[in-house]
């Protein structure tokens, strides 16, 4: 039986802090990097692309793996912790090194820098994620708590989105406009540094809950047997389309959104107004969504999110350069408002996830379901990055040049239509998640009951209803030390 220890305000702010490196890097990444190779460096957009889906399949690979390492980790720093130690100082170096200004002979060999600096920066981030998103299922057994840890991960998540999505444009715009290529070295150094250091806060404010020291480890390679053992868990194969749908829709929101200000409404001056005004919305609204995720589900509050979002693309449709900037600083504040929920409940759902695998198995697989999560979702984000360089070369963009009638309407279109069909394919999927807090209240006595030495020809007929639609699994088969 694990222990609990109670979660104070300030162990809720300590686990916070990790997501200034989880939610801002990426951002930072999203928003510029594609745009930095193109315009900056001078690679081409394939290139661009084919650098970034390379990063993101290594990531994508080594999430299992290191979803597995973390699983099975002994070490009196704990299992999850000792890596927030160990990865400080490769966070900010792994992250500096992105934003160097390489023009080597020739096209490829700089391509071939880039592509090495991502896959470095892609290792450490899995090296250190992988454990931190595991982490809230051991540090507490409470539904409304997990959620809470979660909203307090999102609001620390918005706020470094927001400083990630302003301040590193600033640094370049502002301080070094004739020189852009140091103002994204120093942008790198600064952003670097501060990703890197509050690991230590992280490491000194949260615990994990013993585990079974005489446990057995699985083998190394077990881990592709335990990625595939996570696909009959019926709510991850929903969950996983959920968050699917939504990062990949802001993954291509986000990289076309500075192109789209930049070319189609010729306005590149209001982008750090534009993206601060939508993650100050995001933030603001993620309590709202952890009122209707407790109250109702986060099913339903993921949906209600998705659908204004998709709204708010469908308006963005009709802005020109002749738009007025207080209308596009308004549509930037609804996609913010459909962000907050796409961002934040697919990472919630994953600790009742979590519970429900290791209804299915067992035990828990905390870290493996994280790893297995973003390893699907990068696999396809790699392919989408990678498929918006192609396309960018396709419409006939060209970089730093008035672009063409044609270019501009297949800009416009692709920032509404790429994103919009998959918000409308998360929906659908959303409709299917039947986690809520009475069926997660059920699962988790049941858990509770079957850890303690119950029986399971003692449950209830309403329980093992539960159990089977959320697990997808006959009863029977559940929690196979019972069987």
């Amino acid at each position: 039986m694990q222990t609990e220890r109670p979660v104070k305000l300030r162990n809720m702010m300590a686990y916070g802090f990790g997501e200034f490196y989880g939610g801002g890097s990426f951002i930072v990444i999203s928003l510029l990097f594609i745009f930095f190779l193109t315009d900056v460096v001078g690679i081409s957009p394939f290139l661009a692309g084919l650098i970034v889906m390379i990063g993101k399949g290594w990531d994508a690979i080594s999430d299992p793996i290191m979803g597995h390492l973390s699983d099975n980790m002994k070490s009196r720093y704990g299992r999850r912790r000792i890596f927030f130690l160990v990865g400080i100082i490769p966070v900010a170096v792994t992250f500096c090194m992105l934003w160097l200004s390489v023009r080597l002979e020739s096209e490829l060999v700089s391509f071939l820098y880039y592509a090495l600096a991502y896959l470095l920066f892609s290792t450490v981030f899995t090296m250190v994620m992988i454990p931190y998103r595991a982490l809230n299922a051991e540090m507490t057994l409470d539904y409304k708590v997990r959620t809470r840890l979660t909203a307090t991960k999102a609001i620390f998540s918005q706020v470094a989105s927001l400083l990630s999505a302003t301040v590193p444009k600033l640094i370049v715009d502002r301080l070094y406009a004739d020189n852009p290529s140091q103002g994204f070295l120093v942008m790198g150094i600064v952003f670097g540094l501060f990703y890197g250091l509050p690991w230590l806060i992280v490491y000194f404010g949260t615990w994990e809950m013993p585990i079974d020291e005489n446990e057995s480890s699985p083998s190394f390679w077990s881990f592709f047997g335990n990625f595939k053992t996570l696909f009959v868990n019926r709510s991850f194969r929903i969950q996983l389309g959920m968050y699917i749908s939504a990062y990949t829709a802001m993954d291509i929101l986000m990289a076309m959104f500075i192109y789209y200000l930049t070319y189609y409404i010729g306005r590149k001056e209001i982008f750090s107004l534009c993206m601060g005004s939508m993650i100050i919305t995001n933030i603001l609204f993620v309590p709202v969504y952890t009122f209707i995720a407790n109250k109702r589900g986060k099913g339903l509050a993921y949906i209600i999110g998705l659908v204004v979002w998709f709204c708010a693309m469908a308006l963005s449709v009709f802005m020109s350069n002749t738009t007025p900037v207080f209308v596009i600083v308004l549509l930037a504040v609804l996609i913010g408002i459909g962000l907050s929920s796409a961002v934040f409940m697919p990472w919630a759902m994953l600790p009742s996830i979590i519970d429900v695998d290791e209804l299915i198995m067992g035990r828990q697989r905390a870290g493996t379901c994280s790893g297995a999560m973003t390893l699907v979702r990068k696999l396809v984000q790699a392919v989408a990055l990678f498929v918006f360089g192609i396309v960018l070369d396709l419409i006939g963009y060209v970089p730093n040049v008035a672009q063409s009638e044609s270019t501009l309407f297949w800009m416009r279109m692709m920032f509404f239509i790429l994103p919009g069909i998959l918000i409308i394919l998360g929906v659908i999927v959303a409709l299917r998640f039947k986690i809520t807090p009475y069926t997660h209240g059920i699962l988790q006595t049941e858990l509770d009951r079957l850890r303690s030495g119950g029986q399971k020809d003692e449950s209830s007929d309403e329980t093992r209803e539960v159990c089977q639609l959320l697990t997808g699994v006959s009863y029977d088969r559940l929690y196979p030390e019972k069987a």
